[in-house]
């Protein structure tokens, strides 16, 4: 109730203030000019008062804020009316002013004249930019990954190639060997081979085998005589592939022990 705290507030300091008071019920004045000194001096606050007036029975009152002027009393503005009860306090003017209406301004308006549908627009092109960049950032990093993978794959593939090829080379070597076995054996059991050119030289062997395997080398192929030369060393310092190499010739019928 802004007008009765408002003429509360006069009342208890302005000692130029009175009221005027007009029990609507009854249509009588009981004050037409209590004054401020009057109403601190009787009640000591103008809330005391009006709490007096209440529980005397006066609940519809009409009040008017008055000014002294010399030595009459004028009044100070309009009247209002009061209605008191036990629980609540309410005040009308007389006559009641139309409430104002209060403009909510626009919780995104700027500056720049934006108004909530441009500031939303903005905010949504905004996040949609940030969410294109991650996805683009992403995307970059799993490309990378690709490539990577694709290069691993290739050096993979040309490693295996690569084996293949030695382990094709190789067994190739090794059939060369095993297909001049059967003519080395011959020459180890004694077999003789018909010497031509160079290969008939003199020279002395310790047996008649030795002297036929050195001539059958003659005409074999280096890299053959290399695969031999290997067999022997593992003859000589392996006992486990000399029994598997006596196992594989015996399987094939190439040698007899």
């Amino acid at each position: 109730m802004r007008e009765l705290d408002e003429l509360i507030d006069k009342l208890n300091n302005d000692k130029y203030a009175a009221v005027s008071v007009l029990d609507l019920d009854t249509n009588s004045f009981l004050f037409r000019n209590k004054t401020h000194a009057e109403i601190i001096e009787e009640y000591g606050t103008a809330e005391e008062f009006f709490e007096t007036l209440f529980a005397k029975g006066h609940k519809r009152l009409n009040l008017n804020l008055k000014r002294k002027n010399g030595s009459t009393y004028k009044t100070d503005g309009q009247g209002f009316t009061v209605n008191f009860s036990a629980d609540t306090l309410e005040s009308q003017s007389q006559p009641q002013a139309q409430p104002k209406q209060v403009q909510i301004p626009d919780m995104f308006s700027n500056s720049f004249g934006l108004g909530t549908l441009d500031v939303m627009n903005l905010m949504v092109a905004k996040n949609d930019a940030s969410r294109l960049f991650t996805e683009n950032e992403v995307l970059k990093v799993e490309n990378k990954e690709q490539k990577k993978l694709i290069e691993e794959l290739k050096e993979e593939r040309l490693a295996a190639k690569y084996s293949t090829d030695k382990s094709k080379g190789t067994q190739e070597m090794l059939m060369g060997a095993i297909q001049h076995l059967p003519t080395l054996i011959s020459f180890a059991k004694g077999t003789p081979m018909p010497m031509t050119g160079l290969a008939a030289a003199v020279e002395d062997y310790s047996s008649p085998v030795k002297q036929s395997f050195a001539e059958a080398l003659q005409n074999i192929d280096d890299t053959v005589v290399t695969v031999l030369g290997s067999i022997n060393n593992g003859l000589n310092s392996n006992v486990e592939f000399s029994n598997e190499l006596a196992t594989l010739l015996k399987k094939y019928k190439l040698w007899q022990a």
